[in-house]
């Protein structure tokens, strides 16, 4: 029997399942897409989120380091200036002598005294030099996270002042000190929760680090290319370098007195 060609191939019952079967496979389709993509955002999200707090680690352990080097060095010092309030004990004495010692000896013996004071911060002093401005980034502090920790970058850290005081000493800075503050190898800067101390005093930004010394050398010394100027403005500080032909430096607070140490 022949089929008329008016009559349709496939029947209106039979056509619509297949109509309704591709509706579902296309919404299954489409959802399964979305999962994909939401599943890939994820993934890239969760990656991004573990670099960055390796990339944290990393930075906190590098500063440690920096800080326990900066610590050494002080330590390091305290031991020299140890050695120096010995050796002006010592010519003291030989100064109270009179009766053993010429005039030009005791005139030889008054100068190291002088000398050796003014390398152990224990008088004011002046001449030419340096002034380093370091302020912290306004920005910083809003665009911190309630996980940035105690590195915040941008804000003026105690191992930031140690490695400027160090580059100077470094460049043979004669005398240095910070926020009207004299630093000497017994002085101890330290954070103590968001607040720096110098010498146990709470100190405020920005801070201000003057060095006596030839003013030029001092600052070729601090901003040679990749040096802590750079740095430190990497770090996004405000960093401010001026060279002076008069400083003011007061002396240090007072000397501590020796409890431990003896001549050997």
């Amino acid at each position: 029997m022949n089929r008329n060609p008016e009559t349709p191939i496939f029947s209106p019952s039979e056509i619509r399942p297949r109509r309704q079967n591709n509706r579902v496979i296309f919404s299954l389709t489409s959802i399964f897409f979305v999962f994909g993509v939401l599943l890939a955002f994820g993934v890239r999200s969760i990656e991004a989120v573990r670099k960055e707090e390796a990339d944290k680690k990393i930075t906190r352990n590098l500063q440690e380091a920096q800080l326990k080097t900066m610590q050494n060095e002080l330590a390091r010092e305290a031991k020299e200036r140890t050695a120096l309030q010995e050796q002006i004990e010592k010519y003291q004495k030989e100064v109270d002598n009179n009766g053993k010692a010429s005039k030009a000896q005791t005139a030889k013996f008054n100068a190291e005294i002088d000398k050796l004071k003014i390398l152990m911060g224990m008088t004011p002093v002046k001449g030419q030099g340096i002034s380093i401005k370091l302020s912290d980034n306004p920005e910083a502090a809003k665009n911190a996270g309630p996980d940035a920790g105690p590195f915040l970058p941008g804000i003026v850290h105690d191992f930031d002042l140690l490695q400027v005081v160090n580059e100077l000493r470094a460049a043979k800075a004669e005398a240095i000190a910070i926020n009207g503050i004299r630093i000497t190898g017994f002085t101890p800067i330290r954070c103590v929760g968001p607040t720096i101390y110098i010498n146990f005093e709470p100190k405020p930004a920005p801070f201000t680090v003057e060095a006596i010394g030839n003013s030029e050398e001092l600052k070729n010394a601090v901003s040679m290319p990749g040096g802590i100027i750079d740095n430190l403005k990497n770090q996004t500080l405000g960093v401010k370098v001026t060279e002076t032909s008069q400083l003011n430096l007061p002396a240090a607070d007072g000397v501590p007195t020796l409890r431990v140490s003896k001549s050997s």
